[in-house]
């Protein structure tokens, strides 16, 4: 089973900075998770949400903000606020971070509110730091990733899927992704979704089966239980524990 620091080791450090992301590295993990925008003026930085003011001391959407003005806003966490290694990174310092480093990078398009036009701009950084192999691609926006996967057949890519109340893409998401233009390497499920049956199924359909977000120990055992081939975690240094009790 593959551990994934999921926006870094964002437990204990502020999500998606250069910080949470060192210290998964610290800890010792299989794959870190990150999020990605893009700014006006064309970068691609990494933050989880449209709006900055949730975990940044700004308000406003990326899209809407330069990098500098980006660079500018402090963290909202009060003990990292003066830390330079808690503000929102471009995904190019990230590749600077783990491009020497034995670590998968799943890097989550965030086209799925608002269509930044991000992807040819992705797989262009992605090779000109030539770390194709360590990189795994994700999105909910599924169109996303039919147009990745045009541009570039060679990348793996996995499907999100989120459980709502009412709502679920389809009764089976193995049967879902099945459909999907995209040569699709994984689904990647919330908690709420996944069950022995669906890892099963989709294992016999050669696909993948990673999920979000595992942080109790009780979830993390099922998970192992459940044969899933990989999990999200905020706290991965305590996942990694778990595993070895196994």
């Amino acid at each position: 089973m593959k551990v994934f620091a999921h926006r870094g080791a964002s437990g204990d450090y502020p999500e998606n900075t250069m910080l949470a992301f060192s210290k998964a590295l610290f800890i010792g993990v299989d794959g870190i998770e990150l999020d990605v925008h893009k700014s006006k003026d064309g970068h691609l930085v990494v933050i989880h949400d449209e709006d900055v003011q949730r975990t940044f001391k700004g308000k406003g959407l990326i899209k809407d903000y330069t990098l500098e003005e980006i660079k500018s806003f402090m963290c909202r966490k009060f003990e990292f606020i003066e830390n330079e290694d808690c503000k929102v990174p471009t995904l190019r310092e990230v590749f600077d971070l783990i491009k020497s480093k034995d670590v998968i990078l799943n890097i989550e398009a965030k086209t799925d509110l608002i269509h930044y036009d991000l992807e040819q701009d992705l797989l262009d950084l992605i090779k000109e730091y030539g770390i194709e192999d360590k990189i795994f691609m994700s999105s909910f926006n599924h169109k996303c990733l039919d147009i990745l996967h045009s541009l570039d057949n060679s990348f793996k890519y996995g499907a999100l899927y989120e459980y709502e109340k009412d709502y679920a893409p389809e009764s089976n998401v193995v049967e879902h992704a099945k459909k999907l233009n995209t040569n699709i390497y994984s689904i990647n499920l919330s908690q709420e979704l996944v069950s022995k049956e669906i890892v099963d199924l989709a294992h016999e359909n050669n696909i993948k089966v990673f999920v979000y977000t595992i942080n109790k120990p009780t979830a993390m055992r099922k998970m192992i239980e459940f044969n899933v081939d990989g999990v999200f975690s905020d706290y991965p240094d305590l996942m990694n524990e778990i595993i070895k009790e196994y």
